[in-house]
C-alpha cells in the first residue's frame, strides 16, 4: 500500500477503514418467511406442536429456496432432515396459536440464518442469487387512468412485498404525484418519470395498464428504464367463480413473479467459483471513500476486498468475486457504483454510470 503523507492522515484512514467495514443493515427481509400456516396432530400437545413446527420449517425452507433461485434450479433443492432444518432457522415468532390435547394450529414467521443457509446451498452447488435490485415502481392503471381504489390497484398493493430480490412498490398517490400518475400511460422516457422514480429509489418503472373484457383482463405492460422503453401485452382469462379482485390478484402475482424470475436468472451464480480483478477507484473526499467502501461491503458477489493502494485521491482495489463480470457490474449498479474498463482495459470504479450496463430487474413478461 502507498504510504500516506503523515501519521495523522494514516490514523484518519485507519479509522475510516474500520468504520466503513461495518456491514450496512440490508435486506434482512430476504431471510424472513412470514405467514406460514401450520396445522398438525399428535399424541400430546407437545408432539402436535413439534410436528406443526417441523411442517412449518419445511414450508418456509421451500419458500426461501424458491425466493433465491430460478425455477430451473428448484428440482435441486436440498432435502434436509428435521434436525438439519432446525440449524437453518435463527428464530421464529408465533401468532394465532390454537391447540387442543392432540392438535396444534398457528401462523409462524421464520427468520433464517444466512450463514447456515449459504452453507447448505453451496454444498449442493446450486446456483442462487443474493443480489438485491433497486425497487421496481409499478403504476397500475385502469384504461389509462390512475384509479387507486380499483381492484387492479388493490391487487398490486397486496402484491407489493418485501423479502424478495426485486422489491416491488406502488405509488402512494399523494398530491405531489398526481400529475405524473395521470400521465403515466403516455410516458415516453425515463426523464419524464425520473422524479417519481427517485421518490422510491426505483431502478425501473412498470406501467401496468389494465382493461376488463368479457373474457377476463387485458394488460399492457410498459417498462421504462434509464436506457429505454419497451412494451408488451398480456391476457388473463377469468376462471370459475373468480371476481375482479381475485382475477386482478392472479394477474398481478403472475407479472410480479416473472419480474423476480428474470432477475434471478440473470444474477444467480455458483458461489463455489471465485474470480479476481483489479480496479482503480477515484474519490474527492474521505467521506466519499467511506460511502464507496460501505456500498462495496453490501454487494454479496464480492467475497473479499484487498486495498492494494490508498491515498487521499483514490485507491486501487482487488476484488475476489463470484459470477461473471457482467453480473458483478449489475450488482454494483444497484448500489450506484459503476465498474467500467477504460481504453487500456483497466477497470475503473466510480459513481458515474459512464458506459456501465444498467440494471434490468423488471423485464416485461
Amino acid at each position: 500500500m502507498k504510504m500516506l503523507k503523515s501519521f495523522g492522515q494514516l490514523a484518519v484512514f485507519a479509522a475510516l477503514l474500520v468504520m466503513s467495514g461495518v456491514a450496512p443493515v440490508s435486506a434482512e427481509d430476504l431471510w424472513t418467511v412470514s405467514n406460514v400456516q401450520v396445522d398438525a396432530t399428535g399424541t400430546s400437545p407437545s408432539t402436535a406442536k413439534d410436528a406443526a413446527m417441523g411442517q412449518g420449517r419445511q414450508i418456509a425452507w421451500t419458500q426461501l429456496f424458491r425466493r433465491m433461485t430460478p425455477a430451473n434450479e428448484w428440482a435441486r433443492q436440498p432435502q434436509l432432515a428435521s434436525n438439519e432444518l432446525e440449524l437453518l432457522v435463527k428464530s421464529f415468532d408465533v401468532a394465532n396459536e390454537r391447540h387442543s390435547s392432540t392438535r396444534y394450529l398457528a401462523t409462524v414467521t421464520f427468520r433464517f440464518n444466512p450463514i447456515t443457509v449459504r452453507s447448505a446451498l453451496r454444498k449442493t452447488g446450486v446456483q442462487y442469487s443474493e443480489s438485491i435490485a433497486k425497487p421496481v415502481l409499478v403504476i397500475p392503471l385502469i384504461a389509462n387512468a390512475w384509479v387507486p381504489d380499483s381492484a387492479w390497484s388493490q391487487a398490486w398493493s397486496a402484491t407489493a412485498r418485501v423479502g424478495s430480490l426485486v422489491p416491488i412498490v406502488v405509488p402512494v398517490g399523494d398530491v405531489a404525484e398526481m400529475q405524473l400518475l395521470s400521465g403515466a400511460a403516455g410516458a415516453t422516457d425515463w426523464a419524464t418519470m425520473k422524479s417519481l422514480a427517485d421518490r422510491y429509489n426505483a431502478g425501473a418503472i412498470l406501467v401496468a395498464n389494465a382493461s376488463r373484457t368479457a373474457g377476463g383482463l387485458e394488460v399492457s405492460l410498459t417498462q421504462i428504464k434509464p436506457e429505454g422503453r419497451s412494451q408488451r401485452g398480456a391476457s388473463y382469462a377469468s376462471q370459475a367463480k373468480e371476481d375482479d379482485l381475485s382475477l386482478s390478484t392472479r394477474a398481478a402475482t403472475t407479472i410480479a413473479d416473472s419480474v423476480q424470475e428474470d432477475w434471478k436468472r440473470s444474477t444467480s451464480v455458483d458461489y463455489g467459483a471465485q474470480t479476481s480483478l483489479m480496479a482503480n477507484v477515484a474519490f474527492s473526499s474521505l467521506g466519499e471513500w467511506v460511502g464507496i467502501k460501505k456500498d462495496l461491503d453490501s454487494v454479496r458477489l464480492i467475497q473479499n476486498i484487498l486495498v492494494d493502494e490508498l491515498n487521499l485521491q483514490g485507491a486501487r482495489l482487488r476484488f475476489d468475486y463470484v459470477g461473471r463480470v457482467e453480473q458483478l457490474q449489475t450488482a454494483l449498479a444497484q448500489e450506484n457504483l459503476f465498474l467500467t474498463p477504460d481504453a487500456n482495459g483497466t477497470y475503473i470504479l466510480s459513481r458515474s454510470a459512464g458506459a456501465a450496463p444498467s440494471p434490468a430487474p423488471a423485464a416485461v413478461p
